[in-house]
């Protein structure tokens, strides 16, 4: 079963603007247009004929209209929280606020769960574990999560590198070495302070990459892309889904690569347990 709305908010930046009026309508009223015969989808999305239709839903990789609308019924009844990603406006009080970005947060979570491919996952997990050493990328908004992916890591016992100072990461990378991992964070995937050393770092290097967009110039480099979606619907979000997301990545990589390691870094997670202690009172 192919899921509708997670390929329509993958693909909505590729899309021609007729594509994406009508994939923003599908986004917003989903249970509206199961209803709808292909003429009165058209009539709603206002768009000239029958066949912006069929060229959507086949951009899609959907042979027929019959299909799609099958596929969207059965993805929106699983979904018991279905949230239409409603941006926060200035007459929102303190309720509206909190409901859209819990709601958010959660079908955000439910779509990327079965998006985020578990392949890509689990060559990640390996490659970071065996690592000589793991540069870890991120800047703006995703530097918030690399900051904590070097957190996670390590207190797991793994030589990782993190700063935010992009000359420093340019200088680390000119001279990259066999076994060295670079963890790129980009929503984007088309910050060149971040693409251009990656790229000159490749070989030896191997680069794993996080990011929104899976056909970006980050995603091309890289040995293993894993791609999530998010939908930021205006500037007021300030990418809070997309960075939830890699959030979770960063903490799914992390307990995978713990349990793995086994004794070893339980141990390792108790020395720095141990040692953070004497810093509380």
């Amino acid at each position: 079963m192919a899921v509708v709305l997670p390929t329509i908010r993958q693909k909505l930046d590729s899309m021609t603007p007729m594509q994406r009026k009508i994939a923003r309508f599908v986004l917003e009223q989903p249970t509206a247009v199961i209803k709808m015969s292909i003429t009165e989808f058209a009539a709603a999305c206002h768009v000239k004929s029958e066949a912006s239709i069929v060229k959507f839903y086949r951009t899609l990789g959907f042979s027929g209209y019959h299909d799609f609308k099958v596929n969207l019924a059965t993805e929106i009844a699983g979904n018991t929280f279905y949230h239409t990603y409603s941006d926060i406006t200035e007459n929102d009080n303190m309720e509206t606020i909190k409901e859209k970005i819990f709601q958010g947060g959660m079908q955000i979570l439910h779509d990327n769960l079965t998006w985020i491919s578990t392949e890509a996952m689990e060559k990640a997990a390996e490659m970071i574990r065996y690592a000589r050493r793991v540069i870890i990328l991120g800047y703006a908004p995703s530097g918030v999560v690399a900051h904590h992916a070097f957190l996670k890591f390590s207190r797991l016992g793994l030589h990782c590198h993190y700063t935010q100072d992009s000359h420093i990461n340019a200088m680390v990378m000119a001279n990259p070495q066999e076994g060295d991992v670079i963890f790129c964070i980009s929503q984007s995937g088309e910050s060149k302070d971040l693409v251009i050393p990656v790229e000159h770092a490749k070989p030896p290097a191997k680069v794993i990459a996080l990011t929104g967009v899976s056909d970006s110039h980050l995603s091309k480099i890289a040995d293993v892309c894993i791609s999530t979606i998010s939908e930021e619907v205006d500037y007021r979000t300030d990418a809070m889904l997309s960075r939830l997301v890699q959030f979770v990545v960063v903490d799914t990589l992390y307990t995978a690569i713990g349990l793995r390691s086994g004794q070893q870094a339980w141990e390792q997670l108790g020395k720095t347990k141990q040692v953070l202690s004497y810093l509380k009172y």
